[in-house]
């Protein structure tokens, strides 16, 4: 039968081997976590540059009507649209409308990088964890081999 010293020494390495397994796992859990993450993060990213070219498509159908209506409204009053008022009137028009699309494009795109961004932290952080797990696996190998090998030194000697 074995004896209570052996037992205990067998049961702390267990625990050992246990504790070890356990923060390699949660490391590599918190890594799994970071990339599910960061793949959400890339369709946000997605997400923000297509809401970006659908507002600037509807921006671009506002101007084209303002200045349709313009028109009308001017060739109405008997004015030339390619001259003097009338085509200052219709230039301004697709100045704003173009600075205002450019505008909208510029604003999706730095969000989009910001999701990137984002997402590229959660997987630097999911690295970090996942190698932090390691360290802490490798950490109570270590310790626990000291402790087993105290407990088997003091079990020797005293024999």
């Amino acid at each position: 039968m074995c004896e209570p010293t052996t037992i205990a020494m067998v049961a702390m390495a267990a625990g050992t081997a246990v504790s070890a397994k356990a923060s390699y796992d949660q490391g590599q859990v918190a890594k799994q976590v970071a990339s599910n993450n960061a793949t959400m993060a890339e369709y946000a990213a997605q997400d923000a540059q297509r809401r970006g070219e659908e507002e600037a498509a509807a921006i671009q159908r506002k101007g084209a009507a303002l200045k349709s209506a313009q028109r009308v409204s001017l060739a109405s009053k008997g004015l030339d649209l390619g001259y003097g008022t009338a085509a200052d009137l219709q230039d301004q028009t697709d100045f704003f409308t173009q600075s205002d699309v450019a505008t909208t494009r510029t604003n999706a795109r730095r969000e989009a990088w910001t999701m990137r961004a984002r997402g590229e932290q959660l997987l630097a952080q999911g690295k970090a964890d996942a190698l932090n797990g390691m360290y802490g696996a490798a950490g109570s190998l270590l310790g626990g081999a000291g402790q087993v090998s105290d407990k088997w030194y003091t079990y020797s000697k005293g024999r």
